[in-house]
């Protein structure tokens, strides 16, 4: 066995170590923004929150339409039941759930997702937002998916052809 050839399934374990701690970090990230969720619903005074927040943690899992789709379910709540804490009209809570669900969703996508990447995938957190943002705008949903783990990816096969050398 060549030195070549002993270094490839070394870079292929780590490859794929890259990708399952990718994985893992997205469902610290849904069950991070579940438990934000349910908190914050709880503080605003939303009936069901704790359910408010599994729903939020569950579909985070699908970038660009989750947040949309779990937001669903607390404005009929809000409407229908309205707030057992602030001292304001369904319509006006409403709309502090859509404030407040909106607030989740940046603070999980400008704090929590690039933190929790980073530490897991050992890259800046700046970089990992920028990759997330190029990803999505080159190709959508997938890329937004995709461009982390890819970056990750590209980093350690170009860190194993320089140590080639």
């Amino acid at each position: 066995m060549t030195p070549r050839s002993a270094e490839t399934p070394s870079l292929w374990r780590r490859i794929l170590y890259l990708w399952v701690a990718y994985l893992k970090g997205q469902l610290l990230v849904a069950l991070l923004i579940g438990l934000l969720t349910w908190v914050v619903s709880a503080g605003i005074g939303l009936e069901g929150a704790a359910v408010m927040g599994a729903l939020a943690g569950v579909f985070e899992g699908i970038p660009g339409l989750g947040p949309l789709v779990a937001m669903v379910p607390a404005v009929a709540m809000a409407l229908w039941k309205g707030s057992s804490v602030i001292p304001v009209s369904n319509w006006a809570f409403t709309l502090i759930v859509i404030g407040a669900y909106a607030a989740v969703q940046q603070i999980g996508n400008l704090v929590i997702q690039p933190r929790v990447l980073s530490e897991r995938l050992q890259l800046p957190p700046l970089l990992v937002l920028v990759a997330v943002i190029a990803g999505a705008s080159v190709d959508g949903v997938a890329g937004a998916y995709l461009a982390v783990p890819l970056l990750a990816t590209l980093r350690e096969i170009l860190r194993a052809l320089v140590l080639r050398r």
